[in-house]
């Protein structure tokens, strides 16, 4: 009992340095206008690099340390950093110190702070973008509807991957349509949760469909998933001691968001990429994502879905038939309308009740290119 509360007193003690430590680096964050890229404990204080994000983001080797891994680094890699970006460090002097002392901050703390300023890339991420359709023709009260009723959606399929120990932590953040979702965990395996929480969002939304009697609650909606490399950022607070509100900008989603222009009411487009897997697979592509995300979701079949146990998914790309009767993973070429050229697929989802009429979720090859092709 005295060791909790001698716990208890160390953190109350804590939460002072923590603001102190956090004012400084919101100060040098500058409003966003920089970016604090790496640091490091001095005897006297602490050494950090703040660099403006115009120049940030023209750096002549995106792929180093500047904005991958820890931001604390050993001195010979903070100097090596310092001459990558053409910034002198600042030497900031403290009244605590960093490290073991129980009177000041650990390096552990410093660094889950000083992350809330940085920026990040990340080479390979899983992210959907859900866009209702017609949104901006119906009224206020209609569209905070159709929006509650996607995020409820989303919801329950987060809930059930956890159920089934998915490595997921959803984030998302609004188009005004719609929603971009993530995964807050990388990896391969974090990037096949994500698609199999697609799927899961894309049955609980069509039963929404199907149960909801409210006039446009439950819109018609068109998907794009992606695969690829994007930078993060969050909005720390002066007042703000941890923040959660992450911002994700690059490749994945210029590429999901030029799809969706070109993809039809109801359509599942997914675009091409290529991400290793994990040691010793293949990579992953469209076609071996769809195949892997569907053999996890055999794991979820018998789950009750509006009253009516789930007895098959069935998830896969379209294409034409071919003479011997299996069919063609069908490519894509679509043209945005800035005339950049982008390969994708289509897909299907379908998922067979007991004591119900199944749900046929997305585009046939057919409805796109007709029963002849």
């Amino acid at each position: 009992m005295d060791e909790i509360v001698d716990q208890a007193n160390v953190s109350g003690f804590k939460d002072p340095l923590k603001k102190q430590i956090n004012g400084l680096f919101f100060n040098l964050w500058a409003f966003g206008s920089n970016s604090l890229v790496a640091w490091m404990p001095t005897r006297l204080g602490i050494d950090i690099l703040s660099v403006p994000k115009v120049r940030l983001f023209n750096i002549e080797n995106p792929e180093s340390r500047v904005f991958h891994g820890q931001r604390q680094m050993e001195i010979d890699e903070f100097r090596q950093t310092s001459k990558l970006v053409d910034s002198e460090p600042m030497e900031i002097r403290l009244e605590f110190t960093i490290g073991d002392d129980e009177a000041g901050l650990t390096e552990a703390e410093v660094e889950e702070i000083f992350r809330n300023y940085a920026t990040f890339k990340t080479d390979y991420r899983a992210v959907l973008l859900l866009d209702i359709v017609g949104f901006s023709k119906h009224t206020p009260e209609a569209q905070a509807s159709q929006l509650s009723t996607l995020e409820f959606a989303l919801n329950i399929a987060e809930e059930s991957c956890k159920q089934k120990n998915l490595p997921i932590e959803m984030r998302r953040s609004t188009t005004g349509d719609g929603f971009y979702i993530w995964n807050r965990l990388t990896g391969p395996e974090a990037d096949i949760a994500l698609f199999v929480l697609m799927q899961l969002f894309l049955t609980y939304y069509s039963g929404l469909k199907r149960a909801i009697t409210e006039k446009n609650a439950a819109p018609n909606i068109r998907t794009a998933a992606g695969l690829g490399s994007h930078y993060s950022f969050y909005a720390p607070g002066r007042d703000v001691l941890y923040t959660s509100d992450e911002y994700i900008v690059g490749d994945v989603t210029i590429d999901v968001a030029r799809l969706i222009g070109k993809t039809n009411t109801h359509q599942i487009v997914i675009g091409a990429f290529s991400r290793p897997g994990k040691e010793g697979e293949s990579p992953l592509t469209p076609e071996r994502m769809m195949q892997v995300a569907s053999e996890k979701l055999k794991e979820f079949e018998g789950m009750p879905l509006f009253g009516n146990p789930v007895e098959k998914f069935s998830s896969y790309i379209t294409g034409p038939k071919r003479e011997n009767g299996t069919f063609k993973n069908q490519k894509m070429r679509v043209i945005d309308k800035h005339g950049f050229e982008h390969i994708c697929y289509n897909a299907k989802v379908n998922v067979f009740l007991e004591g119900d009429e199944p749900y046929y979720i997305g585009l046939q090859h057919s409805d796109l290119f007709g029963k002849a092709s």
